[in-house]
């Protein structure tokens, strides 16, 4: 049930951001983006993406090789008192 209410949750942030997304273009009006800035939003996207993955890529490396281990029990050991 947890993982429906959450998969919900998820979807409505998303909806919710396209909402926000379409009206804020939809307000701009007959407002036209030049070559550079197709260039900019294009690099900011692919930019972003790249940080993310990497992000993911080095939580992941660290989980893998252990070196979250020592901070996980500190939290385990504090939330027990």
């Amino acid at each position: 049930m947890a993982r429906v209410l959450g998969f919900a949750l998820l979807l409505f942030a998303l909806g919710l951001a396209a909402y926000a997304s379409w009206s804020a273009w939809d307000a701009a009006g007959e407002v036209e983006i030049g070559f550079h800035g197709v260039v900019a939003m294009l690099l900011g996207a692919v930019f972003t993406l790249l940080l993310a993955g990497g992000l993911v890529a080095l939580m992941l490396f660290s989980r893998r090789r252990g070196y979250d281990d020592e901070a996980a029990e500190g939290m385990r050991r504090h939330q027990r008192d």
